[in-house]
């Protein structure tokens, strides 16, 4: 297991310390790359130099072992000096749980210690420390790992989990995929071609599909890298920079709408057709969102085969967040890619939340609206969409990354699914890191599947 420790994750970073006004709480963050349609959205950041926060567990990759004591380090300077004392307020406990602890703690001369326990199980035990500094609230989190490769999935796997989704996938690919492309000239450049993807599918009727597609411009046979998006509604724009390097990259647009569009068309799909497009059909194997969403990722596959550029054996999936579940998903269900890379990965282990532990990504079973009077029925249809439950079918190796501060995606739910994954893999891990793509975990995904799609 590759760990960056925070030291050394400081020291890569161009930003020491970012502030996200969100709801009036502000949170110390390290600087990001771009994840614009990757992530939920781009983060915003703003630099300050006035206020140097931040909680850490005594162990420099924040990993124990059951049954031993964690503590954090808070460290509090204003303006580049100690803070003498403050009162702090903080909150202890499995993340996303009720806390088990919680008080205020005195800084003095710049630091304090909080004595945290421990945990009986494998798992992640979240500090949140928050304090007052000249009006402002700001919040800082570390989350202690307790054997994290030891976490077992709750989620259940359906007697017909392969069966369905056979004859799902076959009925899809009944029609002709009638795939055409639209130039971009506009992204293009004197390296590479983009074009507008359109290609079709068959699931309770004809479905379009469409994506971002950059090819090399020099003839040649290339291997092909699919990026499957994170939650949202803007389109990918394109990887134009690993087409450049030679490769043709296909950018996927899961909803079934053009990616050509000025931004006012997506924000009115947002706001209307889009508008919490994860819950929609959630009762129902069928009727569920995503079962046309992963159709139409696995139906890219073929359209990948089809263009004359591609060498015919050589296929990488990447993604973050949702498309890290779409990654590993797709990887599954589709042989003819040959590595995936998940960072953080969205959809893994729903039903942690009913087993007294975080679940995954949208958090349906944290949210009782979503399921009071059918419970057992959607339990049931979210059962043929666990991440958890493709990822025991993998079989190509797979690269992961995630931070251990990540609210959204929460660790316990990717460990689910990550230790249920019997192929090779190899995991980096910013123990920091929360729900955002950071320049070292991009260089070395892109790194290891390039590599191994060109000599291998």
């Amino acid at each position: 297991m590759k760990v960056l420790t925070r030291k050394k994750l400081k020291a890569m970073l161009i930003l020491a310390l970012v502030i996200a006004g969100l709801t009036g709480i502000q949170q110390s963050l390290y600087a990001q790359a771009t994840t614009a349609g990757i992530d939920v959205e781009d983060p915003k950041s703003t630099v300050t130099k006035s206020i140097d926060f931040s909680v850490t567990p005594d162990k420099s990759d924040w990993i124990y072992k059951v049954g031993e004591q964690a503590t954090f380090n808070i460290k509090l300077f204003v303006d580049g000096k100690p803070v003498e004392s403050a009162d702090l307020s903080y909150m202890i406990g499995p993340e996303k749980m009720v806390p088990t602890k919680k008080g205020r703690v005195t800084v003095k001369d710049g630091y304090a210690k909080l004595e945290a326990g421990t945990m009986g199980e494998p798992g992640f035990l979240r500090c949140d420390v928050r304090v007052n500094v000249k009006g402002k609230i700001y919040k800082e989190l570390a989350t202690a790992a307790f054997e994290p490769e030891k976490i077992k999935p709750t989620a259940v796997t359906p007697a017909d989990f392969d069966q369905y989704w056979a004859a799902a996938i076959k009925n899809s690919k009944s029609i002709p995929l009638d795939s055409k492309l639209t130039p971009i000239p506009e992204r293009s450049n004197d390296l590479v071609d983009v074009y507008q993807a359109e290609y079709h599918l068959f699931n309770n009727g004809v479905q379009k599909f469409y994506g971002v597609l950059s090819v090399p411009k020099k003839e040649g046979k290339y291997p092909a890298i699919i990026r499957f998006p994170g939650a949202g509604w803007l389109p990918l724009s394109g990887d134009q920079n690993n087409a450049a390097k030679g490769f043709i990259t296909l950018d996927l647009y899961i909803h079934g709408r053009p990616v050509i569009k000025d931004k006012s068309y997506y924000t009115d799909l947002q706001a209307n057709e889009l508008k919490s497009y994860q819950y929609i059909g959630a009762s129902n194997r069928d009727s569920f969102y995503y079962k046309n969403v992963i159709l139409g990722c696995v139906r890219s596959v073929d359209f990948i085969y089809s263009l004359p550029k591609f060498d015919g054996k050589h296929i990488g999936g990447w993604g973050s967040s949702q498309g890290g579940a779409l990654s590993i998903i797709t990887t599954s269900l589709e042989k003819r890619i040959n590595y995936f890379v998940a960072l953080c990965p969205a959809m893994c282990d729903f039903t942690g939340y009913l087993n007294n532990r975080a679940g995954g990504w949208p958090h349906f079973f944290a949210k009782p609206e979503l399921y009071k009077d059918n419970k057992e029925q959607v339990m049931k249809a979210l059962s043929y969409y666990d991440v958890v439950n493709f990822a025991k079918r993998i079989q190509v190796p797979g690269f992961f990354s995630w931070g251990f501060n990540d609210e959204t995606t929460p660790p316990t739910s990717f460990y689910s699914a990550y230790n249920s994954v019997k192929s090779p893999k190899q995991v980096f891990i910013v123990p920091s890191g929360i729900h955002k793509i950071y320049p070292p975990q991009r260089e070395k995904t892109y790194s290891w599947l390039t590599n191994n799609l060109r000599n291998n």
